[in-house]
């Protein structure tokens, strides 16, 4: 596995999982996740372009285990948005039916929790059962 890759995946695997502990928990929590996604968004760009930070390998040779769940989470994370964005997006530009647009949303979403419980299915595999 290439370490930029394992860096990038692990980075957005932190980021979706603290972003959904940031949306529960609404209200004040609006600014801090605007402040976290532009952080987030910086980090990403910069690891992209051969930048490497000691407080990811750090974590990741501290954490091996998690940081393969993150990295799981990470990696479907990025495909369902870039999903979440070819389907969604043009429907704001389409004129749809309300009942169109609810059942589109409703298939995203469903797509969105079978795509996170494959990741998490694949880490388990991988950390408990690995190959002999």
């Amino acid at each position: 596995m290439n370490e930029k890759t394992k860096e990038i995946c692990v980075l957005g695997g932190l980021y979706f999982a603290i972003s959904y502990i940031i949306d529960l928990v609404d209200g004040f929590a609006s600014n801090l996740s605007m402040i976290f996604d532009i952080l987030f968004v910086i980090l990403f760009f910069m690891i992209l372009f051969g930048k490497k930070f000691a407080f990811l390998q750090k974590f990741i040779n501290k954490f091996p285990k998690l940081s393969v769940y993150l990295y799981y989470i990470g990696f479907v994370g990025y495909i369902l948005f870039v999903f979440d964005l070819l389907v969604l997006g043009p429907t704001e530009f389409i004129s749809l039916s309300e009942v169109v647009q609810k059942y589109i949303a409703w298939s995203v979403a469903t797509i969105n929790i079978v795509g996170v419980l494959l990741a998490l299915i694949l880490a388990t595999r991988n950390v408990f059962f690995k190959k002999k």
